[in-house]
């Protein structure tokens, strides 16, 4: 259900922007909503909690976003306000993000390895991965160390699997179903 909600709110926004010629504005101004909730929970529990009225939530977000996002967003947030969805903010956010990177033909990769990666390595995997998926590749790295070695790759929905825990893991498998 909230994938429903995100997805008919996200696409809405993103329709708007496109009309507006405002698409990557309203990206930016998203990820800045998402990190601001995000570092002050408590502001998203105020946004969030049903005894605060409508007009009260709608003056946090006037009084905290009005000189920073535009004006299409602020409206935006009213509606999520007015249609009581804000429990899906983050939701609609990441839905956003989705449809915009599909429609500019961008890979949100992450690469999870037990040690952090050395940007050289970083540029390589992205190259490779730009040739393989003929897209632009927005690559981001994620330490682990339960993965002993190798990579985890995230590719938007789909997960390549190449650590060492995942190969010891199968020739676990393989020797406990061999009869001696």
């Amino acid at each position: 259900m909230a994938k429903l909600i995100a997805n008919r709110y996200a696409s809405s926004l993103f329709e708007a922007g496109l009309e507006l010629d405002k698409i990557e504005d309203f990206y930016g101004e998203l990820e800045s909503i998402g990190e601001v909730f995000y570092k002050e929970e408590s502001l998203f529990q105020i946004l969030t909690h049903p005894r605060i009225s409508k007009d009260e939530k709608k003056s946090l977000i006037k009084d905290i976003f009005e000189k920073s996002v535009s004006k299409e967003i602020i409206n935006f947030l009213f509606i999520i306000v007015d249609k009581r969805r804000e429990v899906y903010l983050f939701e609609m956010i990441e839905e956003y993000k989705s449809i915009f990177n599909e429609y500019r033909e961008i890979a949100d990769v992450v690469a999870i390895t037990a040690v952090p990666m050395e940007e050289d390595a970083k540029e390589k995997l992205s190259k490779a991965l730009k040739n393989k998926l003929n897209k632009e590749v927005k690559l981001s790295n994620e330490v682990d160390k339960s993965i002993i070695g190798g990579v985890l790759l995230k590719i938007d929905e789909k997960i390549i699997d190449s650590t060492l825990s995942s190969q010891l893991k199968s020739m676990e498998t393989v020797l406990k179903s061999a009869s001696l």
